[in-house]
C-alpha cells in the first residue's frame, strides 16, 4: 500500500483519508500495545538502520508520515514491525543497485515479501514449540 501510494505521488494525508473513506485497514499500521511513547524496539532499530545505511528511504518516509497522522486518531495506530520491514525492504530493493525499479517491482509482485514473512513466522513458531516442550508445557500454538 505504501509503495503504491508513493509511486502514484499520493500525499500521506490524502492516503489516510482515502483509506478511511474506503473503510480499508492500512496494512502495516497498528499494534495491540505499542504507541509512539512506548515504541516497539524492533521498529526503532530497523528504521535507524535503514536511515543510516540506505541511499534513500521514500517508502519508509511515507509510512512514518502516515504514522504521524494515524496516531492522532488512536495512539496504537503506529507503524508496526511488519509494515516497517516491508517499507524498508522495498526501499532496499529499489535503492541497492542490484535491481532496476521494474525488476524490484516484479520480485515484490511475485511474493518475495510474503516469503520473507513466512520464514520469520516459521522461525518464531519453531522457537515457541521448542520452548514449550523444554518447559514441559502444553502446546498452545
Amino acid at each position: 500500500m505504501f509503495m503504491t501510494a508513493v509511486d502514484c505521488g499520493e500525499q500521506p494525508a490524502a492516503f489516510v483519508a482515502r483509506m478511511g473513506k474506503e473503510k480499508k485497514l492500512i496494512m502495516g499500521i497498528g499494534h495491540r500495545i505499542r504507541t509512539l511513547q512506548n515504541p516497539d524496539m524492533r521498529v526503532k532499530l530497523i528504521k535507524e538502520y535503514a536511515q543510516k545505511h540506505f541511499s534513500r528511504t521514500p517508502v519508509l518516509d511515507f509510512a512514518m508520515a502516515v504514522e504521524q497522522i494515524t496516531t492522532k486518531k488512536k495512539a496504537t495506530l503506529i507503524l508496526n514491525v511488519d509494515g516497517c520491514i516491508a517499507a524498508c525492504f522495498v526501499d532496499l530493493m529499489r535503492g541497492c543497485g542490484a535491481f532496476d525499479v521494474s525488476e524490484a517491482n516484479e520480485l515484490i509482485a511475485n511474493g518475495c515479501l510474503n516469503g520473507l514473512f513466512v520464514a520469520g513466522r516459521s522461525i518464531g513458531f519453531i522457537g515457541h514449540f521448542i520452548d514449550q516442550n523444554r518447559l514441559k508445557q502444553g502446546l498452545y500454538r
